[in-house]
């Protein structure tokens, strides 16, 4: 082709197919004999990156550029149609198209259709595709119109998307219709946008179109009108989702009842254009826990009255065991002087019945001193005051084996220590306690058998999974004393440690009952815990559980 035709170079793969087609074989002619009308709309077409398409001529030839050529898709009518007449080109839909083209042609008018569906013979098949286009026409230079400028997008995507979201929100609006929830839609300014029937019926509001923009106002307790401008403002600024409850007026009642309202951003392109949310109506439930609160203040202050006052019953208890305690003490010294007095001068004047009623009376007295002594000891773990300090705990146990020495001696028995532990205790009463355990260790042992005691100590971290009153952050000292002595029944395993308790008779084992009572409330004392197992004939173990430190 001639090199002075410029008006056909460049123009991609169309322009090419233009250059190399042998254009004398067709009514229109070499390009030279074209009209300077025709090379100039081609030379715009051919260079625009729009979709454009050429009917030329009385019988319409068809020209397109390359951003036109993927509407014409693959196996279908690229590149034959091109100057091909318009009824050759467009046979399936000529009778759609041509009205449109005598309206350009014979009337001069331009015309724009949007989102019509024509469709088009592509890929192989007849294809519904929808279209927004505009027919303008073109002179030539004796002012006459010799073709038409197809300037064309196809909206096939687009159309098909915005049914879809259409079918959506139908779906959508039916079944946020049937729910007895609160659906509802606002954009930024909390207007609202959509709201479903069961708010509207809520609110006394027929037509969805009455319930729109600001009017929620109205319905809203006036009180609660702060509430939901910070939280739809706080959720704005954050751009996340938000919980309120506040009261809304029902039109059937005239009543405000509480709402929990809850909402969640809505994005549409990558930017918040308002919110998404529910609403259920709370109300039953919020009186009922405003009951329940108060009803559980009630309970509470009642029950703390009734700590207070069992507090200074328990306090009232123990100063007057105390007192007596140590009110009983001084009749009992008399009594245990003149006893002794009478030993030393009366003792051989009496007969042998009034001797052993003698030693009866001095037994008793002597029971009755350790009665009282314990006594005192039971009540003063509560009334001394508490200074703790850390020791080691094998000091202690050898100071109580220390005392123990005699009855270890005259039983052959021994206590062992198998691991010391320094620890945080009140020092005076946790030497009672370990001197009541081994004491009691060596004092019911097997007549047959040598007493053997021994003490371990363990660090816990789990303390909670032994006993649920104590705590899993804490760290604990786990004291385990076993023995091989006389052992008792499973089921006396807490019984043991109740005020005057005693498994054994008088006779067989000298005590008051009061020992592991005390142990107990020192434990207490540690925030601890105490346990017992015992075999009967096989011995016993005692396991005791305090902060390492308080």
């Amino acid at each position: 082709m001639n090199k002075k035709f410029h008006f056909l170079d460049d123009g991609g793969e169309m322009g090419r197919l233009m250059r190399e087609k042998d254009w004398s074989l067709t009514p229109l002619g070499k390009p030279e004999g074209w009209p300077q009308s025709l090379r100039t709309t081609l030379n715009i077409l051919l260079n625009s990156p729009f979709p454009m398409f050429l009917f030329w001529g009385d019988t319409l030839k068809s020209f397109y550029n390359d951003a036109y050529r993927p509407i014409l898709g693959v196996d279908g009518k690229h590149p034959n149609i091109l100057g091909l007449n318009a009824k050759e080109s467009w046979a399936e839909i000529w009778e759609d198209i041509e009205p449109m083209l005598k309206v350009v042609t014979d009337q001069g008018e331009s015309i724009w259709r949007e989102n019509l569906m024509i469709p088009i013979f592509r890929n192989g098949q007849m294809e519904d595709v929808y279209w927004t286009f505009s027919y303008s026409p073109v002179k030539d230079e004796s002012g006459r119109i010799s073709g038409v400028l197809v300037i064309v997008t196809e909206t096939t995507e687009a159309v098909l998307a915005e049914r879809r979201l259409r079918e959506s929100e139908r779906r959508f609006r039916e079944l946020a219709n049937l729910s007895p929830v609160w659906i509802w839609i606002t954009d930024n300014d909390i207007n609202i946008e959509y709201a479903n029937r069961a708010l509207l019926d809520y609110v006394g509001v027929e037509k969805e179109s009455e319930f729109t923009g600001q009017v929620w106002i109205d319905v809203v307790h006036p009180d609660d009108l702060a509430v939901v401008y910070a939280g739809f403002g706080k959720a704005l600024e954050q751009q996340t989702g938000f919980a309120l409850e506040y009261r809304v007026i029902n039109h059937a009642t005239s009543k405000f009842e509480w709402f929990k309202v809850l909402g969640v951003p809505k994005f549409e392109e990558g930017k918040m254009v308002g919110f998404i949310g529910t609403a259920m109506n709370i109300d039953k439930q919020k009186s009922f826990a405003d009951q329940l609160r108060e009803e559980v203040s009630s309970r509470t202050k009642q029950l703390a009255d009734s700590n207070l006052k069992l507090e200074e019953m328990n306090k009232e208890l123990q100063s007057f065991a105390y007192i007596s305690s140590h009110d009983l003490q001084e009749p009992l010294r008399k009594i245990q002087m003149f006893s002794e007095v009478l030993m030393e001068k009366e003792y051989d004047k009496l007969s042998s019945s009034g001797k052993t009623k003698f030693e009866k009376i001095q037994s008793a007295a002597y029971r009755m001193q350790s009665l009282i002594n314990d006594l005192l000891s039971y009540s003063r773990t509560d009334t001394e005051k508490r200074i703790f300090e850390t020791i080691d705990l094998k000091n202690l146990v050898d100071d109580v084996k220390n005392d123990l020495g005699e009855e270890l001696s005259k039983k052959g028995g021994t206590i062992t220590l198998k691991n010391s532990i320094e620890i945080e205790v009140v020092k005076f009463q946790f030497r009672q306690l370990m001197y009541n355990l081994l004491s009691n260790s060596i004092k019911y042992s097997r007549s047959d058998v040598a007493p053997v005691v021994t003490v371990e100590t363990e660090i816990i971290t789990n303390a909670k999974s032994i006993d649920e009153n104590l705590l899993n952050n804490k760290e604990y000292v786990q004291i385990t004393i076993t023995d091989n002595g006389i052992g008792f029944e499973e089921q006396f395993s807490k019984k043991i440690f109740e005020v005057f308790q005693r498994l054994h008779s008088k006779q067989e084992y000298v005590g008051t009952g009061i020992g592991l009572a005390i142990v107990k409330k020192i434990v207490q004392n540690h925030l601890g815990s105490i346990s017992a197992e015992g075999i009967p004939g096989e011995g016993s173990v005692f396991k005791i559980l305090v902060p390492k430190n308080q």
